[in-house]
């Protein structure tokens, strides 16, 4: 069975495409105010309040990554033929040119990103459709002028890329940030560490669009929880951001450890093992750009460091101490509520929160941070302690046998020299000594 995601351009599109028996459909309307298949987002309003007016080019990329967004959330993994890959066909509408190769690699990027079968369709948009404009404001929009655009998820990873571009440019920078329907979290993150920031930097130099989006439910359809695809709707967003500013770069500020995501264990190579910001990713998104015609560097600054490095390295120390317990690392920060605490607060077992202690520790920054659980040399049980055992089985591992190239590329294929391969290898490494001796002095 086929999914087929069918994105209609503006109100007046009637596209259907011709499907097998037992296939079923997600209708995405794109511009269509009104429609019960509608995008419910803000993206319009802050693009258009800041007078950012992505190309035709961009504008294709932020359509196509809203339509595969959608599917990834929508399109539920469990009656797929193992539970998981689904067959997903993206059925797009496009104004500009250079998709005849784009869908191609549109297709490898989904396909590598989320795990699944990708198959994207392109076709020409209606005569008729004109991207949905935002209000602007009645005094007129506001001036925005960024030599580099920075993904900016209320991470610590981000965080610092943030302060180390404002100390680097001596222009403004602009921040996109992105949060889901029940995006609280994520929402609150975002702000807190904006907030950090513009204790060290001007309003007007650190200007935040942050970005909501809610994709169409239909009828008695449930949310699928492994949202892999947010990652090209992230890249997407800045990229349109960037593109309609005109500026120089996309800054994606992650670490190299985190980025290549190495599965712990050989159980992992599934669900936990995600793809956000791995190299092989990044150079299909750069390969994309390319083809549909949006000029801009894509830098990952980090790719060679590990988390513990970048805050050693960080250009203003100050600010990374007192911004520290702005950001959010954990990968479930709401359940903390649970416990009787407050949301946002780090969980401490998790592997972000893992490699977030890890690097404090390594940096020697002061760690304010509140973790649910401080003592790491009490075993937990269940599925809390998961992730605490599946990387004490790793380190005992790579401890007997260190890592090899081989260990690094099973998430995926490593662009780049001879130089940089040996470079991800031993970013990994280190990475992984950071954890070691964090885990260590705990006992």
């Amino acid at each position: 069975m086929s999914w087929h995601i069918v994105c209609l351009a503006g109100p007046e599109d009637r596209y259907s495409p011709e499907t097998a028996p037992g296939d079923e459909t997600l209708v995405v309307s794109l511009d269509a105010p009104g429609s019960p298949y509608s995008l419910k987002t803000t993206i319009p309003d802050v693009l258009a309040r800041h007078g950012i007016e992505p190309s035709t080019a961009a504008q294709d990329l932020l359509n196509a990554a809203l339509g595969a967004y959608t599917a990834d959330v929508r399109v539920p993994r469990k009656p797929a033929f193992d539970g998981w890959t689904r067959d997903l066909v993206l059925h797009l509408p496009v104004r500009g040119n250079g998709w005849s190769d784009g869908a191609g690699v549109l297709t490898r990027l989904l396909s590598f990103l989320t795990g699944d079968h990708w198959t994207v369709m392109t076709r020409r948009a209606p005569d008729s459709y004109v991207p949905l404009r935002g209000r602007v404001p009645r005094g007129g929009a506001l001036e925005l002028s960024a030599r580099a655009v920075c993904l900016f998820s209320g991470g610590l990873d981000s965080y610092v890329g943030a302060v180390d571009l404002l100390e680097s440019e001596g222009n403004r920078v602009a921040l996109v940030g992105h949060h889901a329907a029940g995006g609280g979290a994520t929402s609150k993150s975002q702000k807190e560490a904006l907030a950090a920031l513009r204790t060290g930097y001007p309003e007007e130099r650190t200007t935040f669009l942050q970005l909501w989006l809610s994709p169409p439910k239909g009828e008695g359809r449930a949310s699928e929880i492994t949202t892999r695809g947010r990652s090209i709707l992230f890249l997407a967003l800045g990229a349109a951001v960037a593109d309609g500013l005109g500026a120089q770069s996309l800054v994606v500020p992650e670490n190299g450890l985190i980025s290549l995501n190495v599965p712990l264990t050989n159980s992992r190579l599934g669900s936990l093992s995600t793809r956000t910001t791995h190299p092989y990713l990044m150079s299909l998104f750069r390969d994309l750009l390319s083809a549909i015609g949006v000029d801009m560097d894509v830098d990952l600054p980090y790719r060679f460091l590990t988390k513990g490095e970048m805050l050693a390295a960080c250009a203003s120390p100050l600010l990374v101490e007192s911004g520290l317990t702005a950001t959010v690392s954990c990968s479930h920060p709401g359940a903390a509520r649970f416990a009787g605490m407050s949301p946002n607060t780090h969980c401490g077992y998790c592997v972000p929160c893992l490699i977030r202690r890890a690097a404090v520790s390594f940096s020697g920054v002061p760690d304010l941070t509140v973790y649910a659980t401080e003592d790491l040399s009490r075993p937990l049980t269940g599925d809390r302690g998961s992730d605490l055992r599946a990387m004490g089985m790793a380190l005992d591992r790579y401890e007997k046998d260190p890592p090899t190239l081989a260990d690094v590329l099973v998430p995926g294929p490593l662009p780049g020299s001879d130089e940089e391969l040996a470079a991800y290898l031993n970013v990994f490494r280190r990475g992984l000594d950071e954890v070691r001796s964090l885990l260590n002095a705990a006992g």
